[in-house]
């Protein structure tokens, strides 16, 4: 089980990494469309992408398939704090509010 929680939370943070990259290729300015979506960034946070289903498929093998939802739901998580650390973002009270109600939810669904 430890084994699955730890490909688990990898999984999702793997993930978040991918989508902060994605998010700063997307805010960069491009010469063409072609530049845009074939940059070493985009390919990179794809195979991120891709490392990520990996590990969330080899987590399956040693985790129930109903502890899943409850790792990849604090993916909302780790994308609003690597966004305020990395790129710099402002955490709003509407983010806080809304990863409460998640933290919330996932303790819900854990009782």
């Amino acid at each position: 089980m430890i084994i699955g929680s730890i490909l688990a939370l990898s999984s999702v943070l793997i993930g978040a990494v991918s989508q902060i990259l994605l998010k700063t290729a997307a805010n960069r300015k491009a010469d063409s469309f072609i530049k845009k979506f074939l940059n070493i960034t985009v390919i990179v946070a794809y195979g991120m992408m891709f490392g990520s289903s990996l590990c969330s498929m080899f987590a399956l093998r040693y985790l129930p398939l109903n502890l899943m939802p409850v790792f990849q739901a604090t993916s909302f998580f780790w994308v609003l704090v690597l966004s305020h650390f990395i790129l710099k973002e402002k955490i709003l009270k509407q983010n806080v509010v809304g990863i409460c109600i998640i933290f919330f939810g996932i303790l819900i669904y854990l009782m």
